[in-house]
């Protein structure tokens, strides 16, 4: 039996993963400016780049062109690989990368299996 996910909850889960990606690359960000002993503000002085920006985006809350990429790692003495380091490792994609989607389930199933789990949670809490 295969299984297939719906696009709409393929799209869900590259949102997901863009958004994480997003927050790692902003939580590295701050990591370099902080290092450098740079302000928000003085790394807006150095890219030119506005510093409410830069706290979104050391947040992750925004996307960024490779353009402000650049001007950030020049300011902060960085290659630009070095924003998508981790521990000396770039951003690795999960082990395993599937071509296809893997399951499909239509909004009637998604409810009956969430009603199975409401079932279940409250017998085991009986338990």
């Amino acid at each position: 039996m295969v299984f297939y996910l719906e696009e709409t909850s393929y799209n869900l889960v590259m949102e997901k993963r863009i958004d994480a990606l997003r927050k790692e690359l902003g939580r590295k960000i701050r990591e370099l400016r902080k290092t450098a002993g740079l302000t928000q503000e003085e790394l807006d002085e150095k890219t030119g780049l506005n510093y409410k920006f830069i706290g979104e985006l050391e947040r992750g809350k925004v996307n960024v062109s490779i353009d402000s990429l650049l001007k950030i790692a020049d300011a902060l003495n960085v290659k630009i690989e070095d924003l998508f380091r981790r521990d000396n490792l770039l951003f690795q994609r999960p082990a395993v990368k599937t071509k296809k989607p893997v399951i499909r389930l239509t909004p009637r199933d998604i409810h009956a299996i969430l009603k199975a789990i409401q079932i279940l949670k409250q017998k085991m809490h009986k338990i």
